[in-house]
């Protein structure tokens, strides 16, 4: 059964994953889902600071899936293929919009959107609570990123209003997360490749470590990237940044 999303909006907040990180300690339900018109101490993918002026989309949803706490991570795959359709249907036609391992949706190869992830496992190593913060740029977009951005109007689509796009944000995210609960990643997998970007090309993995090269050969049952080094042999990979070579030439080994 689809789940009933509660949405409680907020004009200003320093960070809707931390107000439902709160609410989840404090034992709300799933299907709690806060958005800010503003965030003053946004964050993204690595303690990375997420610029959130007014008229872009800033929300965050609580999930209590009964699935085990390892596989967390492999519902983003299952958001970004929601917000993408939703996004496809507002642009022009001839704008080209893909999913950019693990988590974020570009249009025309700039990021637009991206998720970040929080979870709480209970003792029997099921999730206890799944917090997944959603961020969309629909009338701006930062311009000192690691990798380029743009948003919404930029590319197209014309006005929208955040509380309209998370409407449908959910509406197409529902049934995809009904399937993820029921079968896991399996279910998900299929539909995020159909729209992967980089997907049997050659990519760069940004690591803590260093950056490794190689064929994007195919994800993994849990979602991580599996990488076909120069050498024939393979690496999976379960975090890093992705960036393009033939995509953005300049911003290749840099």
């Amino acid at each position: 059964m689809s789940l009933a999303f509660r949405i409680e909006e907020i004009a200003s907040i320093d960070s809707t994953n931390e107000a439902c990180r709160e609410r989840a300690q404090a034992g709300a339900a799933e299907g709690l889902v806060i958005r800010a018109d503003q965030q003053t101490g946004g964050k993204g993918r690595r303690g990375r600071t997420w610029t959130s002026p007014v008229g872009n989309l800033y929300c965050s949803l609580l999930l209590r899936p009964s699935r085990p706490a390892t596989e967390a991570a492999s519902l983003g795959f299952a958001a970004v293929a929601a917000i993408g359709e939703v996004v496809a249907a507002m642009l022009p036609a001839g704008r080209k919009v893909g999913h950019k391992w693990p988590n974020d949706l570009l249009i025309d190869g700039r990021k637009t959107a991206g998720m970040l992830l929080e979870a709480q496992g209970s003792t029997d190593g099921r999730l206890d609570w799944l917090i997944m913060g959603l961020g969309v740029n629909i009338s701006s977009h930062p311009q000192d990123t690691t990798y380029p951005a743009t948003d919404l109007q930029e590319m197209g689509s014309g006005a929208i209003e955040p509380a309209l796009l998370l409407r449908n944000f959910l509406s197409a995210f529902s049934p995809l997360y009904d399937a993820w609960t029921k079968f896991g990643f399996s279910a998900i997998g299929p539909i995020w490749n159909s729209h992967a970007v980089g997907l049997g090309r050659e990519i760069e993995v940004r690591l803590d470590q260093g950056t490794v090269a190689g064929r994007f050969l195919s994800l993994g049952d849990d979602g991580a990237l599996v990488l076909e080094l120069s050498n024939g042999q393979t690496r999976r990979i379960a975090a890093g940044e992705v960036f393009f070579p033939w995509l953005f030439p300049a911003l290749a080994g840099s």
